[in-house]
């Protein structure tokens, strides 16, 4: 029933994301540039502050060009985990090729594949995180 509980709260939080990133990409004059809601970090900073963080991320997942987990670690965002799905974290896996688990090579965090054997979190992969 705990994990049950663990998994309502942490998809409010998904949900929560989701309508932020919707709120910014339609409120956000377009003049030229679009600007992607991981862009937009001083609406979601904030509520990431003194949060365990797990990413679901791939290669295009970049804000001006730089990786959004390089990103968020230089804003101080306490990143515990990544989770990511075909083509792999960093764009090493081709179309349809396994992704497997392991750590990121620049940044050692732990990374869980949801292209392979796996194709959601499992509950021991949420357990010391706070939103995702």
């Amino acid at each position: 029933m705990l994990e049950w509980r663990l998994f309502i709260q942490r998809m409010k939080w998904c949900v929560f994301g989701l309508l932020t990133f919707v709120h910014a990409c339609v409120s956000q004059e377009i003049v030229g540039h679009v600007v992607v809601g991981a862009e937009r970090m001083d609406m979601y900073i904030p509520l990431l502050e003194g949060k365990r963080v797990g990413l679901v991320v791939n290669h295009s997942s970049l804000v001006k060009g730089t990786h959004l987990i390089d990103t968020l670690l230089a804003r101080g965002v306490r990143v515990v985990r990544l989770f990511t799905p075909e083509h792999g974290l960093r764009g090493q896996a081709d179309a349809g090729e396994v992704v497997r688990s392991g750590r990121d090579g620049r940044t050692g965090l732990p990374v869980v594949s949801l292209y392979g054997k796996t194709k959601k979190p499992q509950p021991q992969h949420l357990e010391d995180i706070d939103v995702v």
